[in-house]
């Protein structure tokens, strides 16, 4: 882990507790529901993939579905990632997709 003074705290702080509670590499669930639903899956699909590659690559499945309602779409992302830099690294591309509701 880079703990350069340059990093912000919260990076740093985040990097620890995800090399505390995570084994790298290692398979990782991410989770994102939105407004929408084959153009939010597919807005996800292409975000992820910007960051690992293709999901067939990085041994990634993804699977969607609407809620009850139809109004919005669960999206549950289960990748293999390198370290605890990847895994933020892919948060930071699923929070610029338009429509995000939840990411966890």
């Amino acid at each position: 882990m880079n703990d350069s003074p340059a990093e912000p705290i919260l990076t740093q702080e985040a990097l620890r507790l995800l090399e505390r509670f995570h084994d790298f590499p290692g398979d990782y669930i991410f989770k994102v529901i939105g407004f929408g639903a084959e153009e939010f899956t597919a807005a996800v699909r292409q975000a992820a993939e910007a960051v690992l590659g293709p999901l067939a690559d990085a041994g990634g499945q993804l699977h969607s579905r609407p809620s009850r309602g139809g109004r919005y779409t669960a999206v549950s992302l289960e990748v293999k990632v390198v370290d605890a830099r990847q895994v933020l690294e892919v948060y930071s591309a699923l929070k610029r997709v338009q429509g995000v509701v939840v990411l966890v």
